[in-house]
């Protein structure tokens, strides 16, 4: 929020002049005629309200820093009355000192309670203003607020789903894929139908799963081995699943097809040699476990699965890992349990 008006050295310094001068001329206007301003205005009386003015809004100033800087009461509406509550006290207990020692020390006489009153009546109504300035410029600030708060909340549900959707669709692998069954089905038709088929069951699982929070691993491992068949005809170093030690826990649609890809992209491209991962469900996690042959610009670290990472945050305290030893690269992914 930028610097409140109210607080500008300038403001500060012109706006009791006019207040001051203001009050004055009102007060002249209640008990003399207008015939009478031109010789009663520059008088004594005039430097008094202006300094009254000054010492006014400079106490409303400190009164508003003080209920700027206020965590309760929570309500907006509560704390404005409080406000202009606190702020009439204030204005009247000093316009009544004030006045009250400037008629007995100056002019040595006692003001009478007419006297009193319009001065305090005066005063009050330009302190209620001056507040009223500052609350008014509060409710704009809050209202701004929300409705930039609601924005950024709409602008980040739109950026994840976009995410959601790039991520189920990925349109990298889908391209690879339809250019890779055009090339083979010169080749060899009866290859091309078999990828088409691995295609379409991919495809097929991350559209029917989308809506779904968690699947059984199972489903996943059945997809992941279609997947496994698909790349085989890629330009990527060829998969192997090796051990698969689970007993069926629970997992979120999509992960391990998004790790294995992440893998396949991390390493080296060979015709002849086959990239063996295994899976081992430990006490926490389902630990991926491959013998890393990694690009030298391209290593697979935690940040490159930021998108399963938070969304495992949603449905478990376990953080997703990647440890990366010597030979052996291990993926850990947090194990979810159905109770």
């Amino acid at each position: 929020m930028k610097k409140l008006f109210v607080h500008h050295p300038l403001f500060r310094l012109l706006s009791p002049l006019f207040s001051g001068a203001l009050t004055y001329l009102l007060i002249l206007l209640i008990n003399n005629t207008l015939q009478d301003l031109g010789s009663n205005f520059f008088t004594q009386e005039l430097y008094v309200c202006i300094v009254l003015a000054y010492i006014i809004q400079e106490s409303a100033r400190i009164n508003i820093q003080f209920f700027n800087r206020l965590k309760r009461p929570r309500s907006f509406l509560v704390k404005a009355l409080l406000h202009l509550i606190s702020i009439l006290a204030i204005t009247v207990l000093l316009v009544i000192v004030t006045m009250y020692s400037y008629f007995v020390l100056i002019l040595s006489y006692t003001p009478n309670y007419m006297e009193l009153l319009i001065f305090s009546s005066i005063f009050s109504t330009i302190s209620v203003i001056y507040v009223l300035l500052y609350i008014g410029n509060q409710f704009l600030f809050k209202i701004n607020t929300d409705k930039l708060e609601k924005e950024e909340s709409e602008r980040s549900k739109i950026e994840s789903d976009f995410k959601s959707f790039k991520q189920e669709i990925n349109p990298q692998l889908l391209f690879e894929s339809l250019e890779t069954i055009l090339a083979l089905m010169k080749k060899d038709a009866e290859e091309a139908e078999v990828l088409t088929e691995n295609f379409a069951s991919i495809y097929r699982y991350l559209l029917s799963k989308k809506r779904n929070e968690i699947i059984h691993f199972d489903e996943e491992l059945s997809v992941l081995k279609s997947f496994i068949g698909m790349v085989k005809y890629m330009p990527y170093r060829k998969l192997k699943l090796g051990k698969c030690q689970t007993k069926e826990p629970f997992i979120v649609p999509g992960s391990l097809l998004y790790i294995f890809e992440m893998i396949l992209k991390s390493t080296i491209p060979s015709e002849q040699i086959y990239l063996v991962v295994d899976l081992e469900e430990k006490e926490d996690c389902i630990e991926i476990k491959y013998e890393h042959q990694e690009k030298l610009n391209k290593t697979l670290k935690t940040n490159d699965l930021e998108y399963i990472s938070k969304t495992y945050e949603l449905y478990s305290s376990s953080a997703l890992e990647v440890l990366h030893g010597t030979q052996i690269k291990t993926i850990k992914l947090p194990k979810l349990q159905m109770k």
